[in-house]
C-alpha cells in the first residue's frame, strides 16, 4: 500500500528520534498509512477503524502532544477532500507543541501570525505566493500528491483559486484514484462552470464516480 510521504514526516516529527522505534510508534504510523489511503478511497468505515487503532496505540503514552499530532493529521487528510469542518480532535487537547500550533492555523487558513519557515517544507513556497496564478505554479510543484491536494484545499477555503486550481486538484486525485477528493472537486467545478455542455460532462463523471462509491 503506498505510504504518502507527508504523513510519514509528520508523524515522526512528533516522535523525536531515538534509534529504537517504539512498537507503539509502528503500530500509529502503520494504521494511519492505512487510514489516509481508505478516507482518500472513500472507503470510510475501513478508515475510521484504522484511525481509532492509530488514536489508540498512541493514547496508550497518555502523550498529549503525540496524540493530538494524530489529530492534526487527521484534520489535514480531511482537508484534501475539502472537509473543512472544525478540527476539534486537535483543538480539545491541549498541546503544548507550536509547529502544530502553526500548521493547525495554515489548515484553517488563518495566517495572520503564520511562521512559514516552521511549516512542512511543502508549503513553504506557496504561503508566500503573491498571486492565485503564482500560488498555482507552486503548488504545481509539490510532489507529493496528497501535500498537493492539502495545499490546493487551504486555497480554496481561503477563496484564494480559480480554474486552473480546480483542475491542479481533479488531475492529481485522479491520477492517484483517491475518489473522495476528486468527487469533492469536481463538485466545486461544475458549480463554477457556465457552459451547460461542460457542466453536462462533468456531470457525468460525477455520477460515473458515485456509482464506484456505492461498490
Amino acid at each position: 500500500m503506498k505510504t504518502s510521504a507527508l504523513i510519514l514526516v509528520l508523524l515522526l516529527s512528533a516522535c523525536g528520534g531515538g534509534p529504537t522505534v517504539p512498537d507503539w510508534q509502528i503500530d500509529t504510523q502503520a494504521a494511519m498509512a492505512r487510514y489516509t489511503q481508505y478516507y482518500l478511497e472513500g472507503r470510510s468505515k475501513l478508515a475510521l477503524a484504522s484511525f481509532n487503532k492509530a488514536r489508540s496505540a498512541s493514547a496508550a503514552t497518555a502523550d498529549i502532544n503525540a496524540v493530538a499530532h494524530l489529530e492534526l493529521v487527521r484534520c489535514g487528510v480531511a482537508m484534501a477532500a475539502l472537509d473543512s469542518a472544525p478540527c476539534t480532535g486537535y483543538t480539545s487537547l491541549a498541546s503544548t507543541n507550536s509547529v502544530d500550533a502553526n500548521y493547525y492555523h495554515f489548515l484553517i487558513g488563518d495566517w495572520r501570525l503564520l511562521n512559514a519557515k516552521i511549516l512542512p517544507s511543502s508549503y513553504q513556497a506557496m504561503v508566500v505566493a503573491d498571486s492565485v496564478a503564482e500560488s498555482n505554479a507552486r503548488i504545481s510543484q509539490i510532489s507529493d500528491p496528497l501535500s498537493r491536494l492539502i495545499a490546493i484545499s487551504v486555497n480554496v477555503v481561503r477563496q484564494q483559486y480559480d480554474n486552473q486550481t480546480l483542475d491542479i486538484a481533479i488531475n492529481t486525485a485522479s491520477e492517484q484514484g483517491w475518489r473522495r477528493p476528486l468527487l469533492a472537486y469536481l463538485l466545486v467545478q461544475e458549480k463554477n462552470t457556465p457552459d451547460p455542455t461542460q457542466q453536462q460532462l462533468i456531470r457525468a463523471r460525477i455520477e460515473l464516480l458515485q456509482s464506484s462509491l456505492q461498490n
